[in-house]
């Protein structure tokens, strides 16, 4: 019971802190703001500032950010006194009215103008404003309902102690996706498959960056297999300890195309968990490719550091 309160106290903690995040970003539409900013405004530590603030909240940093000013930017156009379009991107935060009034025809289905004329009168403008950003996140009822909490019960997941291991590794930078990890995992197996390595080491894949804070081309994987102490570096191979301790791990069976789902489902699992993340990177640690599984399934784990207790 006592473990069971500790982890709700914990989640609930990163769902009030994620509120004080969202609070900072809805007061301050107007100007461009850093993670750095909104991740210290929620007393976030920046490494995985931006994946836990999606799994509570459900939309990126930039995501919801976005939709807040063109829902602040529709509260305007309804709200007298009448601003011009432009003035209202402007204050917005938008570059410009061209940039606004694309962002906005994607969001609500029409022009900045057809939204104002179309909505004139209707019960919309007429107090209890649903657009309305005046409201904060921070009382109970607003973060206890942030977070999509159905799916995680289904995530297999613990929190086990891992060991170091020291690894072989081919890094590539580009987008996180077959291409890029096929590339680091080919040249990584034409080198470990005759030395042995493939049949007695483990498989990971390091995933450095957050693609959706890192622009694609920039984002770093590792291919990496567990290698024996004393195992030297050859050409592009290099070698390095991914460091042990305890992990927050996932397990999942999926298709090739659901990966990116599994990593939220994944950190769903962990806000909700209580276990407050560790400034370590993230693996996937491989059992089965969906070449050698019968279903055509990739079975491997999330492995995401946790920070000790007690």
């Amino acid at each position: 019971m006592r473990e069971e309160n500790l982890g709700r106290s914990t989640a609930l903690e990163y769902r009030k802190r994620a509120c004080q995040a969202m609070d900072f970003i809805s007061r301050n539409l107007d100007r461009d703001l850093s993670l750095e900013e909104i991740a210290e405004a929620g007393s976030f530590s920046m490494f995985h500032f931006h994946r836990i603030f999606k799994a509570v909240v459900g939309e990126t940093v930039a995501g919801f950010t976005r939709r807040l000013r063109l829902e602040s930017a529709a509260n305007r156009l309804l709200s007298p006194p009448e601003d011009s379009v432009t003035k209202i991107a402007m204050d917005c935060g938008f570059s410009s009215s061209q940039n606004f009034a694309k962002a906005f025809r994607q969001h609500f289905g029409m022009t900045p103008s057809a939204f104002r004329k179309s909505k004139k009168g209707n019960k919309v403008s007429k107090g209890g404003n649903a657009l309305s950003l005046q409201t904060g996140y921070d009382s109970d009822t607003a973060f206890m309902n942030l977070s999509h909490t159905e799916r995680r019960s289904t995530v297999n997941a613990e929190v086990r102690e891992l060991p170091d291991y020291n690894v072989a590794y081919v890094r590539k930078m580009g987008p996180y996706g077959k291409e890029t990890c096929e590339a680091a995992f080919k040249e990584l197996m034409g080198w470990a498959g005759p030395r042995g390595h493939l049949s007695s080491g483990v498989l990971l894949g390091v995933c450095w960056d957050n693609p959706d804070v890192t622009p694609p081309e920039k984002c770093r994987v590792d291919a990496c297999v567990s290698v024996p102490d004393g195992t030297v570096p050859e050409g592009q191979v290099g070698i390095q300890t991914i460091s042990g301790g305890p992990y927050a791990v996932c397990h999942f069976e999926i298709q090739t195309d659901n990966f990116t789902q599994a990593w939220e489902d994944a950190f769903a699992w962990l806000v909700d968990s209580g276990h407050q993340c560790d400034n370590r990177p993230c693996y996937e640690r491989y059992h089965t490719n969906a070449a050698e599984h019968p279903e055509g399934k990739w079975v491997f784990d999330i492995c995401i550091p946790v920070k000790r207790t007690g």
